[in-house]
């Protein structure tokens, strides 16, 4: 792999390791490779498609039964390590960036085509050697492993059953955006979901009760939720606590990564911390708020993702 990698111009590299990718996840849905949807993944034409697979069958990285292009092993102990230095980048990107998530899949494709293998495994050490990505893809292990999860499309999910966010996929970029933006990350609950006419869902999200639209629902993959996971009643969110409002935090929503969790963490906001919102600025955000003595301005987008109850609520267990 390093002679091919070396021997290859940067351009053609970046083809034949996109190629890669595609080749491996056809394989993985058993359905295999064509010409026409190689030429679909790389956005390029069919000839261009045909001189790729081309080039992997060339090096002994495909091999084509009929129609359909297959890795060889050695192509897919290659498209692995491709794989394996995007999510650990996405990963990095999330927990110690403030890149937006909308552009984590961008800047990982950049890199994937540039780290060295040692590189990536250096990183993957300094990340704790995760084993999922912040959408919840599995990252392959440096032994060329690659987990396995039996997940069920949102879309097809039974109305009126709870279910724990597993992965969402981040592409197409815009309907990811649309997902983020309404506050949908792996780990996330959803409870009381029902199938409107229209194909979108309705359900409730941490407090509230939001419309994901039919088009983003195939794009999420959730799992039943463990019993000891059922969000308790009333919970709210600290973007809704009005002023002179108190409350006691039961934790940071499953979307808040990277280093604004680090800062809230840093400020005190875990659970069973007390909270009281002071004022407000004279257009409503940033909010102060008082946490264990201190006095913290916080805009809206950032008291969202901060869960809590009620200070007099009998639900509360951290105040019972």
């Amino acid at each position: 792999m390093k002679n091919f990698q070396r021997e290859t111009s940067a351009a053609t590299r970046i083809q034949l390791e996109d190629a890669l990718k595609h080749l491996l996840d056809c394989d993985e849905t058993g359905r295999g490779a064509t010409m026409e949807s190689l030429a679909g993944a790389l956005a390029r034409s069919r000839r261009h498609a045909a001189e790729v697979l081309g080039h992997l069958r060339g090096r002994g990285l495909a091999t084509v039964t009929g129609d359909t292009h297959h890795l060889t092993a050695d192509g897919r102990i290659y498209a692995l390590q491709v794989v394996r230095t995007h999510r650990l980048y996405e990963t990095w990107l999330a927990r110690e960036t403030s890149t937006p998530a909308a552009d984590w899949h961008r800047e990982a494709h950049k890199a994937e085509h540039h780290l060295e293998a040692a590189a990536v495994d250096a990183l993957a050490d300094r990340l704790n050697n995760p084993r999922f990505d912040p959408h919840g893809d599995p990252i392959p292990t440096r032994e060329g492993q690659l987990p396995k999860r039996l997940l069920t499309s949102l879309a097809s999910w039974p109305d009126e059953q709870a279910a724990r966010i597993e992965h969402i996929e981040d592409e197409p970029e815009i309907l990811f955006q649309q997902a983020e933006a309404l506050g949908l990350a792996p780990g996330t609950l959803l409870d009381k979901s029902r199938q409107l006419a229209d194909g979108a869902i309705e359900a409730m999200l941490e407090g509230r009760r939001i419309v994901i639209p039919a088009a983003i629902t195939p794009l999420i993959h959730v799992t039943g939720p463990q019993p000891d996971e059922a969000l308790p009643a009333n919970l709210g969110r600290l973007s809704d606590l009005p002023v002179g409002g108190e409350a006691v935090v039961y934790a940071l929503a499953p979307a808040c990564v990277g280093p604004e969790r680090r800062r809230l963490l840093d400020l005190g906001v875990v659970p069973g911390t007390h909270i009281r919102c002071e004022f407000a600025s004279p257009f409503g955000t940033p909010r102060s708020y008082t946490i264990r003595g201190a006095l913290i301005a916080l805009r809206d987008y950032q008291a969202e993702r901060i869960l809590i109850h009620p200070l007099a609520d009998p639900d509360n267990p951290l105040t019972a």
